[in-house]
């Protein structure tokens, strides 16, 4: 397929629920297959049943599509049963939202009339959708013999009511059970108007045809004796907590030859809890729990690999050359920062127009001030001290140098003068390799990208983020994000008059402005339905926390993006709006933890979603790590507490600015 006009994006956002069989399998991209691939994530052939959680756009629709009757077909030109006897299975996909399972609920009548008429519908759903699969089947040779009389004296016997004579053939039965959900669908719907109880005959127990109807078929036909019947149920999220605890009824009795594979969005799961006794389903023993996008962070390597490929595969849909090209080659459509010395080039460039101007480099003048205000007012040493801290072919080490003073501040001159002596040796020693150095070569290994950071910030530019690696990373395992981040590269890069993908380079400055754009985006695009404006505060007020801490005079953390707290001593409003953070991908639960430094237990630990981070110039690389003690995480997450959050802020960060260690308290409240 060719663009016809080349301001047509490729990186237009199409939900998988909207493809054709055909497009799903056209998008079609795959992990390391040779290692597994993702069909075996889902493990179709399993009879385990299976809680398939993704975020928005983690891409467990395609997954479960793919693996569904009309695309197992697309794979073989067609012929279903071909696709059958290869893959040992057949997949009956269903998405929640068709079912419109919110009019079983509600309308003057109780729960356990909806329960029972809802769960009778949802099976007729599915197994209608099976009967129809395995009609289209007996038109094609490969399927054998088919007594299809035993096939409906079986089903027929799999009912409470005798039904005999209401269906002859698998056609008439498939129109029989179309008839049997379209009367309830009427039945449920006028319930609204007449508030009366709906006339609906239960004709079958629970459970009975979703498990029977699959045994039937591999009984009276051969081709199916080793078949497994999955029922891929889409969208749980859409069910009622009363109708989940019905599908977890499914899943603990689970029988036979078939299996369901039930897919949601992370904050989907609402009960665990079954039918009758209420106990809830086993994970491990009754089903399995995969959370897909943390599987494709935890597989990095094939994560980018499995990316590349999809880029690729989009570009190649729009026709554009970069889509023949290696990985390396899809690398290189996109500008690196210049790194070479500290980053040298691109930070002179920056301070070039200042400086032609006059204007003394801005950190420089922030530290001048400071001296003045707190120090020295006559200026007598402001210019020995600045001096020594100069590298004026490195802005980058220049800052490095300036942290390093700030850490050592003294309202004393000739110590600061002194101190400043000693950065400008070390520094030097750095540069040329010597032993003396090591200390220095310290800081920068885990401070060069917040001074970067800050370095952009006192030159009022935007923070860069650029390259494939940085925008794969930013995605956070989740490849819709990745595709929202190129959509918005791609309009900045058109809009700067480059050729993206045809020839040229997307330039760092259209690489960042799409990642603003994209934050921006995904902010306005995820929003919670419960504890919705209690997770939006909470988290900007977690921003301002770690961006304050970034580009403070001494910052304590470095890359700061991760914090950890002991959850058990939260409050139940905040233990709720951690999880909906993290339901919602604002936050990203670290496995594994980080011990407290001082009841050496281990807290639970958790990462700003990268996708947010650029937003408020967070760093999107884990490295230092914010123990959040149980007041501070309270003020945060707890909106009945926030009033307390602003003297607590000013008290967890005020030794990191400069004001702070040699002023009043008064000088506090600036921050603010």
């Amino acid at each position: 397929m060719t663009l016809r006009r080349y301001d047509e994006n490729p990186f237009d956002l199409v939900k998988a629920s909207d493809f054709s069989a055909t497009e799903i399998l056209e998008y079609w991209v795959d992990m390391a297959a040779d290692r597994g691939g993702l069909v075996d994530i889902l493990k179709p052939k399993l009879l385990m049943p299976m809680l398939l959680l993704g975020g928005k756009g983690s891409g467990k629709t395609h997954l479960m599509r793919y693996c569904s009757a009309p695309v197992q077909s697309a794979r073989y030109e067609g012929n279903l049963c071909q696709a059958i006897s290869k893959e040992g299975y057949l997949g009956i996909y269903v998405p929640a939202e068709g079912l419109n399972s919110q009019k079983f609920a509600g309308k003057g009548q109780d729960d356990e009339l909806w329960l029972a008429v809802f769960s009778m519908y949802f099976e007729l759903w599915l197994v209608t959708s099976l009967l129809s699969v395995v009609q289209q089947c007996t038109k094609l040779s490969e399927l054998g013999e088919l007594d299809e009389a035993k096939l409906i004296d079986g089903i027929a016997a799999l009912f409470d009511k005798d039904v005999k004579n209401e269906f002859v053939d698998l056609s008439s039965l498939i129109d029989y059970l179309t008839i049997v959900r379209k009367n309830i669908d009427y039945a449920a719907n006028n319930v609204a108007i007449t508030r009366k109880r709906p006339e609906i005959e239960i004709i079958f127990s629970s459970g009975r045809l979703v498990y029977g109807i699959p045994k039937v078929i591999a009984s009276v036909c051969a081709f199916f004796s080793e078949t497994v019947f999955v029922y891929l149920v889409d969208e749980a999220e859409n069910f009622t907590n009363l109708q989940q605890r019905f599908l977890n009824s499914l899943v603990r009795y689970r029988t036979g030859n078939s299996t369901i594979k039930i897919g949601a969005r992370l904050y989907g799961v609402r009960t665990y809890d079954t039918l009758g006794s209420g106990e809830p389903i086993k994970r491990g023993s009754e089903y399995e729990r995969v959370e897909l996008d943390n599987f494709l962070r935890a597989n990095k390597p094939d994560y980018e690999i499995f990316i590349r490929k999809l880029v690729s595969k989009r570009l190649q849909q729009a026709g554009l050359p970069a889509a023949t090209g290696s990985g390396e080659e899809l690398a290189a459509c996109f500008e690196e920062l210049d790194n070479a010395h500290f980053f040298q080039q691109p930070l002179l460039n920056i301070l070039r127009e200042r400086e032609k101007k006059g204007a003394e480099r801005p950190y420089f003048k922030r530290l001048r001030g400071y001296l003045k205000q707190f120090v020295d007012p006559s200026e007598k040493h402001s210019d020995a001290i600045i001096d020594g801290l100069r590298s004026n072919k490195n802005p980058l080490l220049e800052k490095i140098n300036t942290l390093l003073l700030y850490r050592d501040w003294e309202r004393d001159p000739v110590k600061l003068l002194d101190a400043s002596k000693k950065i400008q040796l070390q520094c030097a020693a750095f540069l040329t390799g010597d032993s003396h150095g090591a200390s220095y070569a310290d800081v920068v290994k885990h401070f060069d990208s917040d001074m970067l950071a800050q370095f952009y910030r006192d030159c009022g530019v935007n923070i860069p983020y650029c390259g494939l690696g940085t925008l794969v990373h930013l995605s956070q395992g989740i490849p819709r994000n990745l595709l929202g981040i190129l959509k918005q590269i791609y309009r900045r890069s058109l809009f700067a008059g480059e050729r993206p993908f045809a020839g040229g380079k997307i330039s760092v400055a259209s690489q960042s402005s799409g990642v603003l754009d994209s934050a921006a985006w995904f902010w306005e695009d995820a929003q919670p339905d419960s504890f919705g404006p209690e997770v939006r505060q909470s988290i900007e007020a977690l921003a301002l926390l770690f961006r304050t801490i970034r580009f403070s005079d001494r910052p304590a953390e470095c890359d700061l993006c991760t914090f950890s707290v002991d959850e058990e001593k939260l409050s139940e409003n905040s233990r709720n709006v951690l999880r909906t953070c993290e339901n919602w991908s604002y936050l990203i639960r670290i496995p594994g933890g980080a011990k407290n430094k001082n009841s050496k237990e281990v807290d639970e630990k958790y990462q700003f979603g990268p996708m947010l981070a650029p937003r408020w110039g967070i760093s999107v690389h884990r490295r230092g790590n914010l123990e959040l003690k149980p007041e501070l995480a309270e003020a945060i997450f707890d909106i009945e507490k926030r009033q307390k959050l602003p003297d607590i802020f000013r008290e967890r960060v005020g030794s990191m600015f400069i004001e702070n260690v040699t002023a009043t308290k008064s000088a506090q409240k600036s921050l603010f």
